[in-house]
């Protein structure tokens, strides 16, 4: 029954990672990813992002009953794990991982299974989110809700999708700066998947735009609930694939204040 049922909740965020695969680049081999992600104007682009979308939104989660990891290589320039420490250390749920180059499977496993197993929970339910992008400050919340009401009425124990499949497009050379977009598939932003204990599934298990492929998927467009940034350093590009939605810009930064703490002057200079 669904009142027996006790749901973690586990995100992860990559912040640079240097893997052996996963990148658009990856090919060119590790020393050029490493180059390629530590190069001192990228990071400081970066941590732009993180500091005022990515953490900022994660931080102001209405519900705070999470954890969540900070993915980084082990090789990650001192002053930038300094500086990344400083910034996360006031915020309990979350824990900075460094691991060595490996696989992106095998490096997003070992972050998740780094954060502590509530012995209770009967339920993992793992979301991700980009170092770039923000969640409406509802998401954890929902999460636990939709997964508590579908565990009650879904028949099987196979893993299942959650997603928000509406949200904003942020672009600060844009006019205007913020568009609306109803996504046709899973965008990754909050996207989570919900799998029995030790089943050891993640949300990482597939590429997030083919869920609806494999998994049983539940999918909100009834607000917006992301803010997807696009900019120089996008790796898989930044490309909406559904309709334009129909806020009009007052509307728009009502839902930026309220669903994410922010206003537009916030964002400028990303």
């Amino acid at each position: 029954m669904a009142k027996n049922n006790k749901v973690q909740i586990k995100g992860l965020i990559r912040f640079s990672y240097l893997s052996e695969n996963g990148f658009a680049k990856s090919k060119q081999g590790v020393d050029k990813m490493r180059e390629m992600l530590y190069d001192p104007d990228r990071l400081e682009r970066r941590f732009a992002w993180f500091e005022k979308l990515a953490f900022y939104t994660l931080a102001l989660q209405d519900d705070t009953d999470f954890s969540a990891a900070i993915l980084i290589g082990d090789s990650f320039p001192d002053a930038a794990r300094t500086r990344l420490e400083n910034l996360v250390a006031g915020f309990a749920p979350v824990q900075i991982v460094a691991l060595p180059p490996m696989t992106h499977v095998q490096a997003v496993k070992q972050a998740y299974f780094a954060l502590p197993d509530d012995p209770d929970a009967t339920h993992i339910a793992t979301f991700r989110q980009d170092d770039d992008d923000g969640m409406h400050r509802t998401t954890t919340a929902r999460i636990r809700k939709v997964a508590k009401a579908l565990l009650g009425v879904r028949s099987g124990d196979a893993p299942f999708v959650i997603g928000f499949n509406r949200g904003f497009y942020l672009n600060t050379k844009a006019d205007p700066m913020l568009t609306e977009r109803f996504e046709r598939t899973p965008l990754g932003i909050g996207l989570t998947l919900v799998a029995r204990k030790g089943d050891h599934a993640t949300v990482f298990r597939r590429n997030h735009r083919q869920f609806t492929q494999y998994y049983d998927c539940y999918t909100e467009v009834s607000e917006p609930m992301f803010i997807r940034s696009v900019h120089q350093d996008n790796d898989s590009g930044a490309e909406p694939s559904g309709r334009e939605g129909t806020l009009q810009p007052r509307a728009i930064q009502r839902v930026l204040r309220k669903g994410f703490g922010l206003t537009p002057e916030m964002l400028e200079g990303l």
